[in-house]
């Protein structure tokens, strides 16, 4: 008996005609990966009964209730993690610098920086698989110290990601679907800067300058962000939230704890355990926003108490509290501009004695003196100055501004305001990172307080 076939001697059967024919063993289908199918359809439910499903700008940040989908045991959270480390290994998320404006734009938070801090670096896959969780530890980080870090590089994986038409092209049924990452990859970035466009004082961006070494990128890149927050706050602990195991490995290697999936996982455990550790590291710190802010302390008799005021404290105490804070810190920071600029040869220098600068009048004395061959140097380009300038003639005479006790709440605002810019400029330019951050620390406590007076 021949093939069935139309040459055949006898051809084609009626039934034959009417159906395909094959030949051969039929071919294995490709078994389901209910793990990935489970994602997709969350994902593709939380999508559709999203208030923004039919939104036309896609590239609008979401501004009211965000999705949240938590990767609920292991193989959910490895899928996520190894599309993560294919993008990343492939390099198809670019890491041109121009993409690092968005970090110095941002809304940078204010540094909470009051006795044990803990830094929360989250890698592009945690917060991707458990933007719940991060979520949870913004909202109870004021009571266990956290600071929660957004590494640069992560910031441009969801950027990438967010539009992920560009990833390596594997086979659907063995890895989960680009959309589906881009979905993901909105919310955290919608998260994120829902976050940092309120001030959060607990989510950060990582800023150009908190970096080690500049030539890093992907996995090292975020390390990296681990390993500056570890040098410059060595009283704090920097712990990384990531789920790639060889990723967690190199952190460990560098003495950089972290936190990945585990079974039962929660944000109440997760704080618990974070704050128990620094307490077992560093004991328990107070906090004194002045001593951290000050590049040296000499002067203890000209330190303030640090006063909490209550919402009706008298303006009188108010304002001379703020006073002091601005005087102690004005009179370091001054003596620190002479040091860096004359180093050992200070001493040697005429009409300037440390000793005798006890006043904020002393120390924008001590600008307008020195003021061509040190201060200016920090004004550079700014119609800012400690000073005002009248005309005498030909001369210009130069006179202190703001240096008495404010004595009503116009001029308590417009004392907070000329003194912070004034601090504010020399800092960036003389101070370490600490330093600059409780700088702003105080700032916003010297607002804060003068507007329940006001």
């Amino acid at each position: 008996m021949s093939l069935p076939s139309k040459y055949a001697p006898e051809g084609l059967s009626s039934s034959d005609q009417k159906r395909t024919i094959t030949v051969g063993h039929n071919r294995p289908r490709m078994p389901i990966n209910y793990a990935i199918k489970t994602i997709e359809d969350r994902i593709d439910e939380a999508v559709k009964h999203s208030p923004f499903h039919n939104i036309e700008d896609k590239d609008k940040p979401y501004e009211d209730d965000i999705e949240m989908i938590p990767m609920d045991d292991y193989n959910e959270v490895e899928i996520i993690s190894d599309f993560v480390k294919a993008s990343r290994n492939n390099s198809k998320i670019l890491y041109d610098d121009s993409m690092d404006i968005v970090s110095e734009t941002e809304t940078n938070a204010l540094l909470n920086e009051l006795g044990n801090v803990s830094y929360l670096v989250v890698d592009t896959n945690f917060i991707l698989s458990h933007l719940n969780i991060v979520n949870g530890l913004q909202d109870v980080a004021n009571n266990y110290g956290l600071q929660i870090i957004i590494p640069i590089t992560v910031m441009k994986e969801l950027d990438g990601l967010k539009n992920s038409s560009r990833i390596a092209n594997e086979a659907s049924s063995e890895r989960i679907s680009n959309q589906s990452v881009g979905h993901l990859a909105r919310w955290a970035n919608d998260w994120i800067y829902s976050a940092l466009a309120k001030n959060s004082s607990v989510v950060r961006g990582q800023k150009l300058r908190q970096r080690l070494d500049k030539s890093t990128t992907k996995d090292d890149a975020i390390l990296d962000c681990c390993l500056y927050f570890k040098e410059n706050y060595q009283k704090s602990l920097v712990v990384l939230l990531s789920n790639d195991k060889n990723f967690c490995l190199k952190a460990l290697s560098n003495d950089i704890l972290t936190v990945s999936y585990r079974k039962d996982m929660n944000v109440d455990i997760i704080a618990n355990t974070i704050y128990t550790e620094n307490l077992r590291r560093f004991g328990k710190l107070e906090s004194d926003p002045i001593a951290l802010a000050q590049p040296s302390i000499q002067h203890e008799t000209l330190r303030p108490k640090i006063v909490q005021h209550e919402s009706d404290a008298s303006f009188n105490q108010t304002s001379r509290i703020i006073f002091q804070e601005v005087q102690t810190l004005t009179l370091s920071v001054t003596h620190h501009c002479m040091e860096n600029n004359y180093g050992e040869d200070l001493d040697l220098i005429r009409n300037y004695d440390r000793n005798a600068v006890t006043s904020l009048k002393h120390c924008s004395e001590v600008i307008i003196r020195f003021w061509l061959p040190v201060f200016s140097n920090y004004f550079k380009g700014s119609s800012l100055k400690p000073f005002t300038e009248t005309e005498d003639g030909k001369k210009i005479i130069k006179q202190p501004v703001l240096v008495d006790i404010p004595i009503e709440p116009l001029q308590l605002n417009e004392f907070i305001e000329f003194w912070s810019r004034i601090l504010s400029t020399l800092y960036l330019a003389e101070m370490n990172d600490q330093q600059n951050d409780a700088l702003e620390l105080l700032i916003k406590r010297w607002k804060h307080n003068a507007s329940l007076i006001s």
